[in-house]
């Protein structure tokens, strides 16, 4: 006999009653979802009677549904433009403060019963009025509002059938279909940090393309266009930041050289490459100074940020928030561009030729800070280009300038080219 008790089952005398509390929780669901189907089409009836009359001249918005920041900004930047603009959130943000969403119809602490009879029907009350609210719906292909009940399945189709517009757009684990990635590194860096993503493959795959046949608009965006069976517009990235809060920091000319890097995710940011690579510079007498940032706030991180000269961001993937912000504070920026198609797609067909970031990746990472040092003197002048770039292509007047389009061609059936709304030819064309 083993010396250590199973833990992977109760006992047997406790089976019945879980068994019970199992079988209770599922006709509670089944009555949950009657009564959510009444109220979901009462709100579907609601919104039909709201169509008569003149629409208004700008859609109204919702953002969701995972409490991720990228949302609000986008949120706030197209309500600068006049829109109407929300968030919803479906988990109980961990990373930010919950007042910065809108909406948080699942709750997490208190009774279980109470939470589970609870969140369904808040969220059922909240999408049978998002129907009227609403007009333009902006999801990520792990789900809607409806994610967490019964009724999930039935979003996305009553959406479209009530004519409401549907935008769809990656941001990691919620449309990543590993054995889809060609890049075999790309794959392993992945597998480092989120193995179980491997074993959910299918799933993710079928929630992906069932997303992608209702949307109406898909966005497609650096590393995620490997998984995605189309895409309707080809940003580097969609999501902005306000490019107003950020007072450039210029790097410094002399003295220790600062590198900083947010090491959260150290396996598909390369943060081990980045620690040998400094080691290896010191050992030839460089004087480096490296800030590895980790499990802080925001606000700490930005601070630290702003102390850089030089920020590292990931040296396996393109660019993420973090070298956003660090663009803004006019640093020089490091990030995983290797001439491979997965980006020569995006420099052909979108902005990414004009990005002064310099193109590192694990193999190279070394001599490229090693160039960058010998070349003390133009800092100033790539930070300036830093700047510039993030003003143009990641700013809220930028996200503007994307999800407008998309509405014209959405809401105000003009027929615009999305595919080729930042092919540089186009754009050259457009400009003359």
């Amino acid at each position: 006999m083993s010396a250590f008790p199973r833990t992977d089952r109760p006992p047997a005398r406790r089976r019945p009653e879980l068994a019970l509390r199992a079988a209770a929780r599922a006709v509670l669901g089944a009555l949950l979802a009657l009564i959510g189907t009444v109220m979901i089409l009462a709100g579907a009836v609601a919104a039909l009677v709201g169509r008569v009359g003149p629409r208004p001249a700008k859609p109204r918005l919702l953002w969701g549904t995972q409490p991720i920041v990228s949302l609000v900004n986008i949120s706030r930047a197209l309500a600068q433009g006049g829109y109407p603009s929300e968030t919803v959130t479906v988990t109980p943000p961990s990373l930010y403060a919950r007042e910065l969403f809108d909406h948080h119809p699942y709750q997490r602490s208190g009774n279980a019963g109470l939470i589970f009879l609870g969140n369904h029907l808040r969220a059922y009350r909240f999408f049978m009025a998002a129907l009227s609210r609403y007009d333009v719906f902006h999801y990520f292909f792990d789900g809607g509002i409806l994610t967490w009940t019964p009724l999930a399945r039935v979003e996305l189709p009553l959406l479209r059938a009530l004519g409401k517009r549907l935008v769809v757009m990656p941001y990691g684990s919620d449309s990543f279909v590993f054995d889809e990635i060609a890049n075999p590194l790309w794959r392993q860096a992945l597998m480092i940090e989120y193995a179980q993503l491997g074993n959910d493959a299918e799933r993710i795959q079928r929630r992906v393309r069932r997303a992608t046949r209702h949307a109406d608009v898909v966005v497609g965006s650096v590393v995620h266009v490997s998984c995605l069976p189309r895409w309707d517009v080809l940003p580097v990235t969609a999501y902005p930041i306000d490019t107003d809060a950020f007072e450039p920091v210029p790097p410094s000319l002399e003295g220790p050289v600062r590198i900083v890097h947010s090491a959260n995710h150290r396996g598909a940011k390369g943060t081990d490459f980045l620690v040998a690579a400094v080691e290896e510079l010191r050992a030839e007498g460089f004087d480096l100074e490296l800030d590895l940032i980790e499990r802080v706030p925001n606000s700490e991180a930005l601070a630290r940020m702003a102390r850089a000269d030089v920020y590292v961001d990931q040296l396996v993937f393109g660019y993420a928030m973090a070298a956003l912000e660090a663009m803004a504070l006019g640093k020089v920026v490091i990030s995983g561009f290797e001439d491979t198609p997965d980006y020569t797609l995006f420099r052909r067909y979108s902005y990414l030729g004009e990005c002064p970031i310099a193109p590192a990746s694990p193999d190279t990472i070394t001599e490229v800070l090693r160039e960058l040092i010998a070349d003390r003197a133009r800092w100033h002048e790539l930070g300036r280009a830093s700047r510039a770039y993030v003003e143009r292509r990641h700013s809220y007047a930028a996200a503007r300038e994307l999800y407008g389009s998309i509405y014209r061609r959405v809401w105000d059936g003009e027929d615009v080219d999305l595919i080729n709304l930042y092919h540089p030819l186009h754009e050259r064309a457009r400009l003359h």
